[in-house]
């Protein structure tokens, strides 16, 4: 009996490492099935399934990504051959265009002025005046919203419009309306006959 087991362990271990790779014989092994063939069929099977499955997303993909195409190239087209000033026209608007290109006139390339934010609460108007009036410099001195009685922002913004070498220019960034330029003048006019507010 251990002759046998023996034998039988020889011939399993010739036909494992056995370069042809024949398959096993013999009583013990033919209940099993050859390990090189099922994974063929298995990884065939998978790459049919994957393959499929593949076809069915891209068929069920392609009409949204038509349509998408199409709407791009219905906005797109009519705007072919625009200049980059009608583009920024287009974006900001005619009316904050006019009002930038005013700015820009009246302070030099170079030049500071005081930057106010014209919103409620903070909105990013005055990141965008600032980009748009570049390379112009801008000293920020707070936001409208908080310039009344004697707070400490109208203080502030009271002190930079007395300075004799302060900026002679403000510019209000407004959230939903052009910029406004203001002379520093007018603007402590103002303050003044509002009693201290603006």
């Amino acid at each position: 009996m251990l002759c046998h087991y023996a034998a039988t362990m020889r011939h399993i271990g010739s036909a494992l490492y056995s370069r042809e790779r024949r398959p096993l014989t013999g009583s013990l092994f033919s209940f099993l099935i050859h390990n090189a063939t099922v994974l063929t069929f298995a990884g065939s099977v998978l790459r049919t399934v994957a393959l499929a499955l593949l076809a069915v997303s891209l068929l069920a993909a392609l009409p949204l990504a038509a349509l998408r195409v199409g709407r791009r190239l219905v906005e797109v087209v009519p705007l072919a051959g625009e200049t980059a000033r009608g583009a920024h026209v287009r974006m900001l608007g005619a009316a904050a265009m006019e009002a930038l290109d005013s700015i820009r006139r009246a302070i030099p390339p170079g030049g500071d002025y005081l930057l106010l934010d014209g919103g409620e609460e903070l909105q990013g108007a005055t990141y965008w005046v600032r980009f748009e009036l570049a390379p112009r410099r801008a000293r920020y001195v707070g936001r409208l919203s908080e310039m009344s009685g004697q707070t400490g922002p109208l203080r502030e913004l009271r002190q930079a419009l007395s300075r004799p070498d302060g900026p002679r220019w403000v510019v209000v960034a407004l959230p939903h309306d052009p910029a406004v330029l203001i002379d520093r003048g007018e603007l402590l006019r103002r303050m003044d006959a509002n009693h201290g507010s603006l």
